[in-house]
């Protein structure tokens, strides 16, 4: 939902490495950050939303690793009150525009060292976040 922002803002704080979403494509100095599981939404309150992501750092520096993991979790830890517009397209085209207003971001835990993989350095920084959809346009 809100990923393509999270990155974004990541990008902006942690140089060096090639940042998409949902997925990775090169080899080494990576960030990718993935939508996960979710918390489920309160019975009484549909309101809001407790959507999660993981932040998924590679590198083969694996010092340059384990910096980028801890850069991102300061960065979004505890982030809070702040608006994203999520744009949802068709063939090219917007077809869906929703706006949320992200009132807290929380990691889930310190930035979690996966380990090494063919020389590649993985790190997992995991955040559990709460937002609810802006019903007027912004």
């Amino acid at each position: 939902m809100i990923q393509y922002e999270l990155m974004k803002e990541l990008q902006t704080v942690v140089p060096g490495l090639t940042w998409t979403v949902d997925y990775y494509y090169a080899d080494d100095n990576t960030g990718t950050v993935y939508a996960t599981s979710s918390s489920q939404p309160d019975r009484y309150d549909t309101e809001y939303r407790y959507p999660c992501y993981q932040v998924w750092i590679r590198s083969s520096d694996w010092d340059y690793a384990k910096l980028a993991a801890e850069m991102a979790y300061q960065q979004l830890h505890k982030k809070s009150n702040f608006r994203v517009s999520v744009e949802y397209e068709k063939n090219g085209q917007v077809v869906l525009k929703k706006h949320y207003l992200v009132l807290f971001v929380m990691a889930a835990s310190d930035p979690l060292r996966i380990g090494g993989n063919d020389g590649i350095m993985e790190y997992s920084v995991n955040f559990d976040v709460t937002l609810r959809e802006l019903k007027e346009e912004i």
